[in-house]
């Protein structure tokens, strides 16, 4: 099955009925979905794109996200949606790398897209929006082309998007996501969180996150739903569209779910229309879950997933989340779950042996299943070291129970997640460094009410120099993108250092975290 075959197997079965709907813009039933995608497919194809080729986004989330994606399924051309939240620097950077021959972008975001003009490869800049003043207009092509199917030769093992994961050496990788890797994780989704015909997505976490966006639309789009399209999340109207929508289904981190529960309307509304709402990014802590129970029910299902699996992996399931219970019922709370039904996963030691199911015992998360992406853009070496045969290596460390459940207990690659976003320590750590009073800084994560984990930095100076935390943090917030900016630094005298000369992060978290671990019972 190909990720197009959706849109066109719905256009035959739910004609008239609604695919996308952003309020306050338009509504497109299920036929007028099938010929907008084929009209951009072939306005692409006219511009001269070829199977292979790539096309970016720089857009908040709007309606033509979905017929960017189901366009791209249809020729062959790769899709790569692109943080708009990086800096000018990283998107360039991004860029430059995946060479993309045309790049989508929003009306409102026009003033703060110059920096295409650093990207070589972009022949051909499209907009969005009525007030652009780029000479190609997206609903302009649209209407431009007629309706029929592009007629290009797809097959299940051609890249279907990048998916865009930030890597230690400072420059994004790109995961080379298949049809069949999406449908595998479509299906994943499916299987694990409850997904209703004709079910209505309630889509809050932004599209340009590939492939977190798309994996949440995707499955409630398969069985024939619609998806409702808000350019932002905002809890207020996040609550009242649930009944207006009868939205069935939903993605929220754990921040947006606080701030769901502290809005003054959190128990107007009826919110029982609910299924399922997938959640990402960090556990859910025992007390959220208890407060959020109350407000919505019992349709949280955590999981966990990444950009080389096409945001599937392990979920933690319902009859799983004890909120009361023996320790051992409780601290599963605070665990990926166990793999979904299509994903394998192992925890091995240095050697590549199973640890012992302890849930003491750590060891390197692999990962195995038909979402799996094949490896990275233009990066064989990196794609070669993240692979154990068939496994994926994630990165990060993890401990497994006598049970099969599976807990992130340290992260391998240093991601701090704030606000559901994942962050890499490197790329903060680089900033701090590059100011010429500091000598070393260690990127961390600590506790947040609201985030999850704020960003903090410890740092040491060179000798004979001088800088004050607040001086440092400004420094900082003119090099990253925003939500990368740490919120308090420390300056000290030294660093722990370990025998292999690395910094000791363990040890600094301690002072934030105690002994243990954010892995451990809330």
């Amino acid at each position: 099955m190909l990720v197009s075959d959706i849109v066109r197997r719905n256009a035959d079965f739910y004609c008239d009925r609604d695919a996308v709907v952003v309020p306050g813009e338009r509504t497109i039933s299920w036929s007028q979905l099938e010929e907008r995608t084929n009209r951009f497919g072939r306005a692409l194809l006219s511009l001269g794109l070829q199977k292979g080729d790539r096309v970016a986004t720089y857009a908040p989330n709007c309606g033509e996200y979905i017929d960017f994606f189901f366009a791209c399924a249809k020729t062959g051309i790769i899709g790569a949606t692109t943080n708009i939240r990086l800096a000018h620097a990283e998107l360039i950077s991004y860029l430059n790398y995946i060479e993309p021959s045309a790049i989508i972008v929003h009306r409102d975001l026009e003033k703060q897209a110059f920096f295409i003009k650093d990207i070589p490869s972009v022949k051909h800049i499209i907009g969005i929006g009525a007030g652009h003043s780029y000479n190609l207009d997206f609903e302009s092509m649209v209407e431009a082309e007629k309706t029929n199917d592009p007629g290009c030769k797809i097959d299940e093992t051609d890249i279907f998007q990048l998916g865009a994961t930030s890597g230690t050496t400072g420059v994004p990788k790109g995961a080379l996501l298949t049809h069949k890797n999406a449908i595998a994780a479509i299906l994943n989704w499916m299987l694990e969180i409850p997904t209703p015909s004709e079910g209505t997505n309630m889509q809050n976490i932004p599209m340009f996150f590939n492939p977190g966006g798309p994996s949440g639309l995707h499955p409630v789009l398969m069985k024939g739903g619609r998806s409702v399209i808000f350019p932002a999340f905002e809890p207020g109207n996040f609550l009242k569209s649930i009944p207006e929508y009868k939205a069935t289904n939903s993605i929220l981190v754990p921040t947006m779910i606080g701030m769901v529960l502290s809005h003054p309307d959190a128990e107007k509304y009826d919110l029982s229309s609910l299924k399922g709402i997938g959640s990402g990014g960090s556990p859910i802590s025992r007390e959220m879950l208890k407060r959020a129970r109350k407000v919505f029910g019992d349709v949280f299902y955590p999981m966990f997933g990444m950009a080389e699996t096409y945001s599937s992996g392990m979920t933690l399931r319902l009859e799983d989340q004890y909120t009361e219970g023996t320790q051992d019922q409780v601290r599963r709370l605070n665990s990926a779950g166990k793999p979904q039904m299509l994903m394998q996963a192992r925890v091995v030691d240095n050697d590549g042996n199973n640890v012992t199911k302890d849930n003491e015992s750590p060891g390197e998360l692999l990962l195995k299943g038909d979402s799996v992406s094949s490896g990275y853009f233009r990066m064989p070496e990196e794609t070669k070291t993240s692979r154990d045969g068939e496994w994926l290596k994630t990165g990060d460390i993890a401990v497994m129970d006598n049970d099969g459940y599976i807990t992130i207990v340290d992260r391998k690659k240093d991601v701090i997640i704030t606000g559901g976003i994942n962050v890499f320590s490197r790329d903060i750590e680089e900033a701090v460094t590059s100011h010429p009073a500091v000598a070393q800084a260690a990127a961390i994560g600590i506790p947040h009410e609201k985030w999850g984990e704020a960003i903090h930095c410890v740092v040491t100076l060179e000798p004979g120099m001088d800088a004050k935390a607040d001086e440092l943090i400004s420094y900082v917030s003119k090099r990253v993108a925003g939500y990368k900016k740490p919120g308090s630094i420390d300056i000290v005298d030294s660093l722990p250092i370990g025998g292999t000369g690395k910094i000791l992060k363990r040890e600094l978290r301690e002072k934030y975290w105690g002994k243990k671990s954010y892995g451990e019972p809330v």
